[in-house]
């Protein structure tokens, strides 16, 4: 899921899941560095430390390949947005041509 992914990358930003879950706004119980992408992918990503997480080969692996795919994605919803915008634009404006 889209929303894993995304859990995922702040937990590696952050280092911390107190941390990353206050950024997310979500419970800490619920995210707990995100043991369900791990279960998914059959791999552990973190290494689990105190107070702190720490990305191990593979999470540092799944980082660098998600990086430019979740950005992508996101410059994709904006790019779509603006289409939509444009469109409507485009729409009013050959009703206001019609008018005349």
């Amino acid at each position: 899921e889209l929303l894993q992914l995304r859990y995922f990358l702040t937990a590696a930003e952050y280092q911390h899941i107190t941390k990353a879950a206050e950024h997310l706004q979500i419970a800490s119980p619920l995210f707990s560095g995100n043991p369900r992408l791990e279960a998914e992918l059959g791999v552990p990503l973190f290494e689990r430390k105190s107070r702190s997480i720490e990305l191990n080969d593979a999470g540092r692996f799944l980082q660098k390949r998600l990086i430019p795919i979740i950005s992508s994605l996101d410059q994709l919803a904006a790019e779509l947005q603006m289409g939509r915008e444009q469109a409507i634009h485009t729409i009013g404006f050959v009703f206001y041509l019609r008018l005349l």
